[in-house]
C-alpha cells in the first residue's frame, strides 16, 4: 500500500501523492499487462531475426559473443545458422543471438551495485516515476523483445527494485524520511516483471518427453560453458583465426596435410596388399609384392562395368517407390531387389558372369582411381557450394587437407544427394558381387554349392539388405551428420565392398569344408550381433527423429554440456556404443569361415574396427 509522506505540510512543500492518483495508475499497469498477455503468445512461434540480418551470436562452447550474420532460420528447432566472419559457419540456438545493439549485450552492466551516496540516479528514478508516459513506454517494444530478453530484463528489474528498497527503508532518526516515501511507488516499476518469464519456462519444460537424469558433472560444465568469470566486465568476441593473434603472429598451416597425405597413400597399400597376399594358394602374411605395370591395375572392361553400375543407380533414382525424406527418395531396397531379380535372367541368357570374378581386382582399382577423381571434382565444385554446408575441418586453406577431409558436409551432384548416392554404390555393390561371384561358381560346378560359401556370402548380403531398408536412417549417422564429403569418406565407401568380398573370394578360391556345429556358432555369432546392432541402432535414430516419441517414453536420458540428450538406459545402458558392438560381432562372423585357414583374413575385420574406432572418436567432441 502507498505511504502518504510524514513530513508536516506547513513548511511550505506539496503534496506530491495523493492516494486517489496512485491507485488509478496502478490498476492501468495490471490492465497494460494483462492485455498485452495474448499478444505475447502469438508472437512467441515467430523468430526474432531473419536471414540476413546481422547479430552477434554466441560462440559454441563459450560465453564468447562473435559478430555474425544469419544464414538459415530453422523456426521448428529455434534455432539459426550463423556465418561468423571468418566464415565459419554453426548452428545456435536463438537464445544465444542477439542484436548488437540489444540490452542483453548489456546484462553484465547493469547488475552494477548502487551506491547510497548516487542521489541523482536516484531522482532520475523517482521523476521516471512521476511522469505519466512511463506507464506506456513498456507497451511498445514488447513484441519486438525476445523471450530471453524478457527473462533477463525481469531479473534485472528484480534486483534494482530489492536494493533500492533496501536503501531507503526509513530511519526513526533520519531528517530525510520524506525522500525515502518520495521514493515508495514502485508498483510502476515492477511492471515488466510478470509478463513472459513463466510462460516462457512453460514452454521449455513441455519438451522434455522422456525421463530425464541430471548429471553433476555435466550440469556444472554447462553452467562454466554458459557463464564465464569475466562476463561482468564486457563482452568478448570470438578469436578469428584469420587474424593475428596476441603476440601479432599469423595462424599458418599445421601438419596436418602430412597426415592426410600419409593416410590417402596407405589406405590404397593396404587393401592392394590384400588382395595380392589372399591368393588361391592361401592367405599368408608376408611383404607384398606390387608390379610396377599400369596394365596391371587399369583394364577398360572394368572401367565400363563399373561406370555402367553407377549409371543404373543414377537411372534408379527416378524410380517412383519409397517415402521421400530430405528431398530424396528411399528407394534404395527395391533398386537392391531389382538387380538381384534379374541375376536368375542373366543365368537364363548364359550371360558370362565369369568376367565379374576375372576383372574383380581390377574393379577395385578403378574404384580407388574414381575416389581420388570425385575428391578433387567435389572439392572444386565447393566453391559454388552454399556456405551453410561448410565443413570446418575442411575449410582450412590447405588444399591437401580440405580435399582429404572435404569442404561440404552436404553436396548434391545432379539433384541427388552424392552421400546418400555413394553409399548406395557402397552396399548394393557389396550384394551384387558376392551375388555374381557365388552364382558363377554354382553354375561352373554344375549346381553344386559349399555350404560355407552360401553361408559366408548370404551374410554379407543380408547386411546389405538391412542398411538399404532402413535406408532413412542414414541421415541420422555419423557420416551423414559430421562427416565432409572428401576422399576420406568417399574412398571408405567405394571401396568398401572389396574387404568382406575378399573372404568371399577366398573361400571359393580354397573351397574348404567346415563342420556343421562350427557353422551354427557362427551363425548365432552373426545372429546375435545383428539384434544388437539393428535394435540399437533404431531407438537411436528414432529418438534422433523425434525425442517425443511415446514409443521412446520409457528411456531414460541425459542431457550433455553440448545440449544434447543422450540414451542411457535399453541397450544404451548396457554399452557405451552397442551399435558398434553388433557390427563387431556381424564383421567377425564374416570372416570366421575363412580365419580357419588363413591368418590374412582377419585383416579385413581389424580395418572395420579401426574405422569404426575413427568414428568413435571423431564424434566424441560433439557430445
Amino acid at each position: 500500500m502507498v505511504r502518504r509522506s510524514t513530513r508536516s505540510r506547513s513548511r511550505g512543500r506539496p503534496d506530491r501523492y495523493q492516494a486517489g492518483e496512485v491507485v488509478e495508475e496502478v490498476p492501468k499497469v495490471a490492465k497494460a499487462a494483462k492485455a498485452k498477455a495474448p499478444k505475447k503468445e502469438v508472437v512467441e512461434k515467430k523468430m526474432a531475426f531473419a536471414e540476413g540480418d546481422e547479430v552477434m551470436a554466441r560462440w559454441p562452447g563459450s560465453s564468447l559473443f562473435f559478430k555474425s550474420k544469419v544464414t538459415m532460420v530453422r523456426e521448428e528447432e529455434d534455432e539459426y545458422d550463423v556465418e561468423y566472419e571468418n566464415g565459419t559457419v554453426y548452428t545456435i540456438r536463438a537464445k544465444d543471438v542477439y542484436k548488437s545493439t540489444s540490452k542483453i549485450m548489456k546484462k553484465a552492466g547493469s547488475r552494477r551495485s548502487k551506491s547510497r551516496g548516487r542521489t541523482p540516479v536516484r531522482e532520475k528514478k523517482a521523476k521516471a516515476v512521476e511522469s505519466p508516459v512511463v506507464t506506456e513506454a513498456p507497451e511498445a517494444p514488447l513484441d519486438d523483445v525476445s523471450a530471453d530478453e524478457a527473462e533477463v530484463t525481469a531479473e534485472v528489474t528484480a534486483e534494482v527494485s530489492a536494493e533500492v528498497s533496501a536503501d531507503e527503508v526509513p530511519s526513526p532518526k533520519a531528517e530525510d524520511q520524506a525522500d525515502a516515501a518520495v521514493d515508495v511507488p514502485k508498483p510502476v516499476i515492477e511492471e515488466p516483471i510478470v509478463v513472459k518469464a513463466p510462460k516462457v519456462k512453460a514452454v521449455r519444460e513441455a519438451k522434455a518427453e522422456t525421463p530425464t537424469r541430471v548429471s553433476a558433472r555435466i550440469a556444472a560444465k554447462a553452467i562454466t560453458d554458459a557463464f564465464s568469470d569475466d562476463e561482468s566486465d564486457k563482452i568478448k568476441l570470438a578469436p578469428n583465426p584469420e587474424l593475428p593473434d596476441a603476440r601479432g603472429k599469423k595462424k599458418s598451416w599445421s601438419f596436418e596435410w602430412v597426415w592426410a597425405i600419409i593416410f590417402m597413400i596407405l589406405g590404397p597399400v593396404i587393401l592392394v596388399s590384400l588382395h595380392t597376399l589372399c591368393t588361391k594358394t592361401g592367405c599368408k602374411l608376408e611383404t607384398p609384392k606390387f608390379s610396377t605395370k599400369l596394365a596391371d591395375y587399369i583394364n577398360k572392361d572394368a572401367i565400363i562395368q563399373f561406370a555402367g553400375f553407377a549409371a543404373v543407380l543414377k537411372i534408379s533414382n527416378f524410380i517412383p517407390i519409397g517415402s521421400v525424406v530430405n528431398g530424396q527418395r528411399m528407394n534404395g531396397f527395391a533398386t537392391l531387389l531389382i538387380l538381384l531379380s534379374a541375376v536368375p535372367a542373366l543365368v537364363y541368357y548364359k550371360v558370362p558372369l565369369s568376367s565379374v570374378r576375372a576383372n574383380y581386382f581390377f574393379l577395385m582399382a578403378s574404384c580407388i582411381i574414381v575416389s581420388f577423381l570425385s575428391a578433387i571434382v567435389y572439392y572444386i565444385a565447393s566453391f559454388w557450394a552454399a556456405k551453410s554446408s561448410i565443413n570446418s575441418k575442411g575449410n582450412t586453406g590447405n588444399p591437401i587437407v580440405d580435399i582429404f577431409n572435404g569442404r561440404t558436409v552436404n553436396i548434391k551432384f545432379l539433384g541427388f544427394d552424392a552421400k546418400l548416392t555413394t553409399f548406395r554404390i557402397s552396399m548394393i555393390g557389396l550384394a551384387v558381387l558376392n551375388v555374381l561371384m557365388v552364382t558363377d561358381s554354382i553354375v561352373s560346378a554344375g549346381g553344386n554349392a559349399n555350404p560355407t560359401v552360401i553361408l559366408a556370402a548370404a551374410f554379407q548380403v543380408l547386411y546389405a539388405m538391412d542398411a538399404m531398408f532402413f535406408e532413412e536412417y542414414y541421415f541420422h549417422s555419423h557420416d551423414a551428420m559430421n562427416s565432409g564429403f572428401g576422399w576420406s569418406l568417399i574412398s571408405s565407401y567405394l571401396t568398401f565392398p572389396f574387404l568382406p568380398t575378399l573372404i568371399t573370394k577366398y573361400l571359393l578360391d580354397r573351397s574348404p569344408i567346415v563342420a556343421w556345429y562350427y557353422l551354427a556358432l557362427i551363425g548365432l555369432m552373426n545372429a546375435v550381433g545383428y539384434v544388437i546392432f539393428r535394435s540399437s541402432e533404431t531407438q537411436r535414430c528414432e529418438f534422433a527423429k523425434n525425442p517425443s516419441n511415446p514409443a521412446l517414453a520409457h528411456l531414460e536420458t541425459v542431457s550433455t554440456a553440448g545440449n544434447r540428450k543422450l540414451i542411457v538406459s535399453g541397450w544404451w545402458g548396457l554399452v557405451r556404443h552397442p551399435n558398434y558392438l553388433g557390427e563387431v560381432l556381424i564383421q567377425w562372423s564374416w570372416v570366421l569361415p575363412a580365419r580357419l585357414h588363413g591368418p590374412g583374413t582377419i585383416l579385413p575385420a581389424i580395418c572395420h574396427h579401426t574405422h569404426a574406432g575413427h568414428q568413435v572418436s571423431s564424434d566424441q567432441p560433439k557430445k
